[in-house]
């Protein structure tokens, strides 16, 4: 485990744990794999495509950084603060992310494919015409207002998780599945009154 340290990027080493290191910006394109982040800081707040493989990040706070563009392949998130991310036109493949800050966050036209959020706060987030790929869940997430336009549904879990609106398709949403109580707020944000 390296620890404390001011590293630049480029001195990242596959099969290592840093805690609470201080990265410095590179000139390269970021390509990180096997590596655990613990209570890292990033100086850079822009990331476009980077690269991620098999990551773990525990207690990082990623808030308005730019990652469009980026791949995130068997990566996890673990208490972090996504606040306002930009994850834009990324590659997301079994990527977990677990008792996070994703308010705001945006995944918007990125490809998703056997993903998980769990536990986690995505109130006001973005998936506006993602392309969802198997396996994608919401389980116990807080998605007020969370904007799901143009991105179909179908076989996409939110029967366990919290919202007051969604944002969606109505041609869409065939396939989604919801909790029997959530029945009433989903007809009523497509425009249904019941008496």
């Amino acid at each position: 485990m390296i620890e404390n340290k001011i590293l630049s990027l480029d001195e990242i080493e596959s099969n290592e744990t840093y805690k609470a290191c201080t990265f410095t910006n590179n000139s390269q394109a970021v390509h990180v794999s096997e590596v655990i982040f613990e209570s890292c800081e990033f100086e850079s707040r822009e990331f476009i495509r980077s690269e991620w493989l098999d990551c773990t990040f525990k207690s990082m706070i990623f808030s308005n950084m730019n990652l469009s563009e980026s791949i995130f392949y068997r990566c996890r998130f673990e208490h972090c603060q996504l606040l306002g991310t930009n994850f834009s036109l990324n590659r997301w493949k079994q990527t977990t992310v677990k008792d996070s800050r994703c308010d705001y966050l945006s995944m918007s036209q990125s490809i998703i494919e056997s993903c998980h959020w769990q536990t986690s706060s995505l109130k006001e987030a973005f998936f506006q015409e993602v392309t969802i790929q198997k396996e994608v869940s919401f389980d116990q997430c807080e998605l007020s207002q969370a904007d799901f336009s143009e991105t179909k549904l179908a076989n996409i879990d939110f029967s366990s998780s919290e919202f007051d609106s969604l944002y969606f398709s109505p041609t869409y949403l065939k396939g989604a599945i919801f909790a029997h109580y959530q029945a009433p707020q989903l007809l009523a944000m497509m425009g249904v009154r019941i008496k």
